[in-house]
């Protein structure tokens, strides 16, 4: 201030001061006056400014001057409460306040030891040191003008304790004695109260410092929870109590050795020390009669058994232990006496079984018996309990025999007397009355005799040539020819008699029947298509093949009678070729009476059967075969159990039947061919089976049958071969495996007397491992090589396919394919909820697999040979639905070198609540739900599973297949999205981090597919399933669709199939897309290509196939259009440049909507011919674009007819399509030619230009006759000049009045000329 004053003083001094006085001498100044509002910054203007020391007490500097201080207010440090622990730092509190800030702080009372209150800037901060209660503290923050003030509680809680550590963790004691632990180890601050949770034992407690002491009053073992706590918190530790008895000491009994004897009264107890004892155990057990008391170790009662002299060991247990004294105990017998026979003098005869004869005796009881001199051989004494009994063999005289019996006590003795005298012969007989032999093969009937010996033996009439009687009645020999069912006498003679015993005897040949049905016939050509008849029984043999080599005739013994099997009804009584009438005599002989069945159908042969001397019977049934000596009669037939019954019994008893029909139809609405076809039902006893297959009708009557293709030599000589070392010619064993081959996958194994040695051949030869290779390997099983193997093979296919879950074995071979489940794979239950509401595709999806079962995944797999259970509720079970296991379904038995078995899957009916089902290879679990289905959801519960990795777009996250699911054990895995499915090994899965990316991906892929071939929506999710090989192709449709597993680190890689895309995968799923009607002749591979051009192009953006580059596309159509466009080479690419073109000009809408009008037409709507199917579809197609396609499609070589251009007429012609001038000369079309205006000499002639050509000129012919197309016969032309689509016209001049004239058309090119019309008109008359 004193410096304003001054500068202010001077100012006024200058101000005052006339303009040349100079301050400091009266001299002038040169220097102007500066005006310091315009120049602030001019030195000379700078004057001295206030400082803080210029301010007064109550005054505050603000930095440019001294302002009047204000009171502090509103003082506050943000917290109303603190909860502080003894030794923890607070952090500071810091106060705010409005107005001035305090000069000075107070606090009342004094903050708890540790903390303070800085008196300048009031903050408060600190350790608390001690615990204090809640307390209120009243902070005040003053200046020289005033004050605020500010109340905060605060609390500070003891240190809590932190670690509590007992020296040990165990506490043992002995029940009753004193026992504890000291004090523990405690880290922190001091404990004040202690808990144990659970109560510590009776008798135990915790002390102040934490120890536990006292004396434990109960058994026990227990864990406790020991906690110490005080207001600022606890501490815990566990410890272990475990209580025990006092060790037991010093048992002993009343003596060491017991000697007793049978009957006494015992009553032992011991003497113990030590704790209570719990259990008492001795060994080995006392004799019989004698008790070991648990309770008390006493032994009581009366010894009822001998007992030497043996060491007992017994000993007493308690929880602190236990001890063992041994004693003797020994059980002596009273000696027998007074033992007796009775009778004891014995009759008996030879070979007679005598009645066992028991002893008696009195006191004790014999422990063995002796007897001399030795029984008559066949009779035998008990040396135990001294019977005797068996069946004499040798005559003899009264002999006396003297038996002891004995015991420790002593023995005693009797004495018996044995008379044997003999029997004429009996009781002999052979195992079977009646024996079926075949010729040239060894026989061996062995008789049994349980009669008295036979010296000679005796036959009548001879037995068959080649076969003799033995000395010991045994007929043995090599039959050499044939004979009928004949009964032979045998005599057995003796010395006490003859007896005569009766057996029947016939000798076989079926090379000799086969030779007998085919000699001098031909070859026939039946009608109808027929199903094999497959020669399964013993008996049973081959009679003729169709041409593709399937047995269609066959036929057998039954009993003593005959049956002979056509593959259809139709052949039973074809009277165009000899074989009919020839089975007919084979099977009924000579002048015959025969039975024709009642609606079989076959009473039009009655007239052939007697002109061949045979007499008819019409309407026979099974349930009166009286008077006939065999039955003409169908396979398919309404026979009842009964029925069956009959005919059965008929044949035994020497009838025969003749029978027709074919299954393969039947098959279409039934199943179970083997056991619910009607001529099943007999098939076991006659050994004939109809199978489903289906044959052609030329049946080789000319030829013999194979030995090999009779299927029981067939089985002997493969059974030969491989357990018998006698190697079959691998020609003989190729018969043998077509034979056998054509039964195995059909007839069921129920057929036991068919099955029985098959499967021993597999137990005997093993299952056959086939080592797994890619499809460009050579390593694998080659059929053919050896054909026996082959057939061990087929077995093994079969009996893995069949046999039920429990006798399932696991089969090496999975180990190669599909994979081996990890050891320590858990197998668990689990519920699944499967959609059981699945439609299928419509039939006419004909490369679909359209009416497939669906499979419904349940992300579980079956390990090989496991029985796996699966629980439905009745409902359920009702429905009709199946399980599948495996997931490679193609068969490969068409393949020469075979990558994995070819049946590797197993269905399983679900028709209970509960269900076993397994799968020897292992596999992925399906719920198999037939097409049409409409169960709604199901719920199925499987057990024995182990989980597969399974991915299901929508439900599963990025992240949990990572971390969860990827690493599932089992060896297939599955990427599921709404609207396909792959199956992939997953060891091709376990590094795929992005599972939502590429299956969005391929769930548009088949999204675009549905919506390029306009079937919308698409019923079923589609399929893709990757194997070591499949049936057919690289790839191929179906459900499911199947590739090789060499495509599967590619389809699985989302940056591969973004950029690369995969043509075939797209191709074979275009092919489950193709509807037959509108699936043109010839396109089968063409229209399912649609799928991979628009998908190669609109969704990975590649042109993807070289085939459709331009250069190769124009090089084939050249080359096509240069051959003269002839339909019947219209295929695959040549037909898909057809379309392309077409979605080149249009896009794919037209395409799309071509193809959706098929799915809609009524059956009498649907093309039903080729030439039909080409017609309908440039009809739809044109009216798709607007635009009439006939031309086009002509030019292609369509079979177009009238009534499609006709159709066509309303729609403009594509005149711009790319084939004009470059490919193909199109012909010009005119239409609407006439005439009009006529006058005396001129007429206008006009036209339309519907179609213009190429390179098409027009020339109009006209005169007074009609010269047709000859142009060299019209008198006059003219000629119009090029064409253009349109209506055109032209004036003729120059005719003479009162004509008639007529006129043409004629359009020509370079290479072709065509004419229209004719049309005429009358010139006018002159007018008078």
């Amino acid at each position: 201030m004193r410096t304003i004053r001054h500068v202010a003083v001077l100012l006024a001094f200058l101000v005052l001061s006339p303009g040349c006085l100079s301050l400091f001498g009266g001299e002038e100044s040169d220097s102007e006056l500066v005006n310091c509002e315009l120049e602030p910054n001019n030195p000379d203007c700078e004057i001295g400014g206030v400082t803080e020391d210029d301010c007064f007490f109550n005054e505050v500097f603000t930095g440019d001057y001294c302002r009047l201080m204000t009171s502090p207010e509103n003082l506050d440090y943000g917290e109303e409460s603190l909860l502080l622990v003894v030794g923890q730092t607070i952090q500071a509190l810091t106060p705010s306040f409005t107005g001035d800030g305090p000069q000075n702080w107070l606090i009342n009372p004094r903050l708890p030891e540790g903390l303070n209150l800085d008196l300048e800037s009031g903050v408060i901060s600190g350790v608390p040191e001690s615990e204090s209660p809640l307390t209120s503290y009243t902070i005040i923050g003053k200046n020289i003008v005033g004050s605020s003030v500010y109340i905060i509680d605060i609390e500070i809680l003891s240190e809590p304790p932190e670690n509590i550590t007992y020296f040990t963790n165990e506490i043992f004691c002995t029940l009753s004695k004193p026992c504890g632990i000291s004090s523990p180890y405690n880290s922190g601050g001091l404990i004040e109260n202690w808990e144990v949770i659970p109560a510590l034992p009776l008798g135990l407690e915790i002390l102040d410092s934490g120890a536990i002491s006292g004396t434990a009053q109960q058994l026990g073992d227990s864990n406790h929870t020991i906690s110490g706590s005080n207001s600022g918190g606890s501490a815990y530790t566990d410890i272990r109590i475990i209580t025990i008895h006092e060790e037991p000491v010093n048992l002993y009994y009343s003596s060491h050795f017991f000697q007793w004897f049978l009957d006494d009264n015992i009553a032992e107890s011991p003497n113990i020390e030590g704790g209570e004892i719990i259990n008492w155990t001795i060994e080995p057990p006392l004799p019989d009669g004698l008790t070991f008391s648990q309770n008390d170790g006493s032994i009581i009662g009366i010894p009822s058994e001998l007992h030497a002299i043996r060491e007992h060991y017994v000993t007493a247990t308690n929880t602190g232990g236990s001890i063992t004294t041994t004693i003797l105990i020994s059980v002596q017998d009273i000696s027998p006496t007074n033992i007796r026979y009775e009778p004891y003098l014995l009759n008996l005869i030879v070979n007679e079984e005598m009645s066992v004869l028991s002893p008696s005796w009195s006191d004790g009881t014999p422990e063995s018996w002796e007897i001399y001199p030795n029984l008559p051989q066949g009779l035998t004494l008990d040396r135990q309990n001294g019977e005797i009994s068996g069946n004499p063999i040798y005559v003899q005289e009264s002999t006396n025999y003297q038996i002891w019996a004995n015991n420790t006590g002593g023995y005693t003795e009797t004495q018996i007397s044995i008379t044997i005298s003999s029997l004429p012969p009996d009781e002999i007989y052979w195992s079977e009355s009646e024996y079926v032999l075949s010729s040239n093969t060894s026989v061996l009937i062995p008789v049994t005799n349980n009669g008295p010996y036979i010296d000679t033996w005796e036959v009548s009439p001879s037995l068959p040539s080649g076969l003799i009687i033995l000395d010991n009645g045994t007929i043995s020999g090599i039959p050499d020819s044939r004979t009928d069912w004949n009964e032979y006498t045998i005599w057995a003679n003796n010395t006490g008699g003859a007896v005569g015993l009766s057996i029947w005897i016939v000798v076989h040949d079926l090379r000799a029947d086969q030779n007998d049905l085919l000699r001098g016939m031909s070859e026939a050509d039946f009608g109808g298509w027929p199903s094999p008849i497959l020669p399964i029984g013993e008996w049973a043999f081959p009679v003729a093949f169709e041409s593709s080599g399937i047995p269609v005739v066959s036929a057998s013994h039954v009993g003593k009678g005959k049956i002979l099997g056509y593959g259809h009804e139709s052949w039973v009584d074809y009277t165009n070729h000899p074989f009919s009438l020839r089975a007919v005599e084979w099977v009924c002989g000579e002048n015959a009476e025969v039975g024709l069945a009642y609606g079989a159908g076959f009473d039009d042969f009655e007239n052939k059967l007697q002109d061949a001397g045979h007499n008819v019977h019409l309407s026979v049934t099974p349930s009166d075969l009286t008077g006939i000596d065999c039955l003409l009669d169908e396979f398919w037939n309404g026979h009842d159990d009964n029925d069956n019954t009959a005919l059965v019994d008929f044949m035994n008893s020497g009838g025969g039947v003749i029978m027709g029909g074919h299954a393969w139809y039947w098959s279409y609405s039934n199943t179970d061919v083997a056991h619910n076809y009607p001529g099943n039902k007999i098939a076991k006893s006659t050994g004939l089976f109809v199978s489903s297959d289906w044959g052609y009708n030329d049946v080789y009557f000319q030829n013999i049958p194979h030995e090999y293709s009779t299927i029981s030599n067939a089985i002997a000589a493969v059974l030969a071969d491989r357990i018998d070392g006698i190697e079959m010619a691998n020609d003989d064993a190729a018969v043998a495996y077509s034979a056998l081959s054509d039964c195995t996958g059909i007839v069921t194994l129920d057929y036991t007397d068919f099955w029985t040695p098959l499967r021993h051949l597999v137990n005997q030869t093993g299952y056959t491992v086939i080592p797994y290779s890619t499809l460009w390997s050579s390593t694998g099983y080659e059929l053919g090589a050896d054909p026996v193997a082959d057939i061990i093979l087929r077995l093994e296919d079969a009996l893995m396919f069949s046999l039920p879950a429990d006798e399932l074995p696991i089969h090496p071979s999975h180990v190669e394919f599909p994979g081996e489940v990890p050891l320590n794979a858990t197998r668990i239950t689990r519920t699944v909820t499967v959609n059981g509401t699945q439609s299928g595709l419509p039939s006419n999806f004909g490369y679909s697999n359209p009416r497939s079962s669906l499979r419904m995944s349940t992300g579980l797999y079956a390990p090989p040979g496991e029985i796996i259970t699966i629980v439905v509720d009745e409902e359920v079970s009702e429905l009709g639905f199946s399980i599948l296991i495996g997931a490679h379904t193609d068969g490969l038995w068409n393949k020469e070198i075979i990558k994995r078995h070819s049946r590797i899957y197993r269905t399983w009916s679900i028709e209970n609540t509960t269900t076993v089902v397994a799968n020897a290879f292992g596999g992925p679990i399906y719920a198999y739900i037939p097409a049409g289905s409409s169960f709604g959801e199901i719920n199925v519960t499987i057990s024995g599973a182990i989980r597969a990795p399974l991915f299901v777009l929508g439900d599963t996250s990025d992240f949990e297949w990572i971390y969860s699911e990827k690493e599932n054990p089992a060896p297939w895995a599955e990427l599921v999205s709404n609207n396909f499915i792959m199956t992939v090994p997953s060891s091709e899965i376990r590094n795929l981090n992005n599972p939502s990316q590429l299956m969005n991906w391929w769930d548009r892929a088949l999204e675009m597919e549905h919506e390029l071939y306009g079937f919308e929506p698409w019923p079923r999710v589609e399929r893709a399933v990757f194997d070591a090989q499949i049936s057919v192709g690289w790839m191929h449709s179906g459900y499911p669709f199947m590739a090789h597993d060499l495509s599967v680190p590619d389809v699985v890689n989302y940056t591969h199939m973004s950029e690369n895309g995969d043509w075939g995968m797209f191709h074979e799923l275009g092919h489950n897309h193709q509807w037959m009607p509108s699936t043109l002749p010839g396109t089968t591979e063409t229209s399912c290509n649609f799928a991979s051009v628009y998908l190669m192009e609109d969704l990975v953006g590649v042109e993807g196939h070289g085939a459709v580059d331009p250069e190769q596309r124009r090089n084939r159509m050249e080359s096509y259009f240069n051959d003269g466009s002839n339909i019947s080479n219209w295929s695959v690419w040549t037909a898909l440049d057809t379309y392309l073109i077409i979605k080149e000009e249009w896009g794919w809408d037209p395409i799309t909507e071509s193809l959706s009008v098929y799915y809609d037409l009524s059956p009498a709507e649907v093309p039903s011919s080729d030439n039909e199917e080409f017609n309908a579809w440039v009809l739809y197609l044109s009216n798709a674009t607007g635009y009439n396609l006939a031309p086009y499609h002509s030019a292609w070589g369509f079979p177009l007819n009238e009534n499609t251009y006709a159709a066509l007429e309303h729609l403009p012609v594509w005149v711009e399509d790319p084939l004009r001038s470059d490919f193909f000369s199109y012909e010009a079309i005119i239409r609407n030619l006439d005439s009009d205006d006529e006058t005396t000499s001129t007429t206008d002639i006009s036209w339309e230009t519907y179609d213009n050509g190429t390179n098409t000129s027009l020339t109009f012919y006209y005169g007074t006759i009609d010269m047709g197309n000859q142009s060299s016969g019209w008198s006059s032309s003219q000629y119009l000049g090029g064409t253009s689509v349109g209506n055109h016209s032209t004036t003729i001049t120059g005719l003479s009045w009162g004509t008639t004239y007529y006129g043409r058309i004629q359009a020509s090119s370079d290479d072709r000329t065509v004419w229209f019309g004719p049309i005429s008109w009358t010139t006018d008359y002159p007018l008078d």
